[in-house]
């Protein structure tokens, strides 16, 4: 039940995933004991729950909300949700932009995007995935711990993830090493293209890599670049953000911040129950393959990051790619407005 897990969370962040090491949370609000209810407070009837509509894409970004639907269709989150799934980033940008959901859970990149190029008012909430990309090849044997082996291949990437490639240049130059890039429309393509090349690399984040390892095809991951980016960039790869519509979130700040808990409590219970994770993400067609998604969830770097320490993350982060490139962030490093500090 949702109300016991939030007895589990303190005010620090709650980081799920073996390469998920993001910085700590020390400066949010204490989640109230909410389990902890007299016999009279248990007679004050409900009030009316708010149904929230969540859009995200299949990845780390949906799996995260699994608990979140079960918690909502049990009646023990704070408020109601119902997740609409899009096929990418892009379309789930303008879903935001036009209404159709409340909040949507997207890349950083394009966060800022809609914050800046679109000027749309939008809001960042949460940090909710960390340092979710792999270097995966076909037919390795080993795993390569030092990256400066790979200098001068050629990488498979989708080329609608917009940070794939700043991200492999930051790490590229301070190697002093290069790659070369073959761009595919989709992960299923990317997928594909490494499958039927023997030696192809790829660049993909969980749960695809699990997806890729599982085809049989001989495709392993050889190389974390959560190490290599630490050493390039120093602050925190942040994967995943949690988006809240600026309209929404000014009707009811109390709403967003009871939104904000239950997604921490989802979050909080997604690596404790990887089995029960996998069946909801089958179950709420977050994912095309449970098996994939139970193999891939400690990898996937699902976690929470709010408060000051995100805006601090978030901006370094943000000024790094737009000294790669001012188009990845919308020409701006987005001002202090951006962020939801609760």
């Amino acid at each position: 039940m949702i109300k016991k897990i939030l007895l589990l969370l303190s005010a620090s962040a709650v980081i799920l995933g073996g390469c998920a090491k993001a910085v700590e949370v020390t400066d949010n609000e204490a989640v109230p004991p909410a389990a902890e209810e007299t016999d009279a407070q248990e007679d004050i009837p409900p009030t009316e729950k708010t149904e929230i509509k969540i859009g995200a894409t299949k990845g780390a970004g949906s799996v995260s909300i699994a608990h979140l639907l079960e918690n909502s269709e049990d009646n023990t989150a704070y408020e109601k949700y119902s997740v609409q799934l899009y096929p990418d980033s892009n379309q789930l940008m303008g879903a935001l932009a036009k209404g159709e959901v409340n909040a949507a859970i997207l890349p950083p990149d394009k966060a800022a995007k809609l914050y800046n190029e679109y000027d749309f008012k939008c809001r960042i909430g949460a940090i909710a995935s960390t340092c979710n990309y792999y270097i995966l090849e076909n037919g390795s044997t080993q795993t390569y711990s030092d990256i400066k082996a790979l200098d001068g291949r050629e990488i498979i990437i989708n080329e609608t993830d917009k940070m794939a490639e700043p991200i492999l240049e930051k790490i590229a130059e301070y190697n002093n090493i290069s790659f070369s890039y073959r761009y595919m429309d989709t992960n299923d393509a990317v997928i594909k293209a490494l499958t039927e090349n023997t030696g192809a690399l790829a660049l993909l984040q969980e749960p695809f890599c699990s997806q890729a390892e599982l085809t049989g095809s001989g495709v392993s991951v050889i190389t974390d670049l959560y190490d290599y980016w630490q050493e390039a960039a120093d602050c925190t790869l942040a994967t995943n953000c949690l988006v809240i519509s600026g309209k929404f979130l000014d009707s009811s700040r109390e709403i967003t911040e009871l939104f904000i808990r239950d997604y921490v409590a989802s979050v909080s219970i997604t690596r404790h129950n990887m089995s029960k994770t996998a069946e909801l993400a089958e179950k709420y067609a977050l994912f095309d393959n449970k098996t994939a998604v139970e193999k891939a969830i400690p990898g996937c770097g699902i976690g929470i990051v709010t408060g000051e320490d995100m805006k601090a993350e978030l901006n370094k982060l943000y000024t790094i790619l737009y000294d790669i490139s001012i188009d990845s962030v919308g020409r701006a490093v987005p001002d202090d407005n951006f962020y939801y500090i609760q």
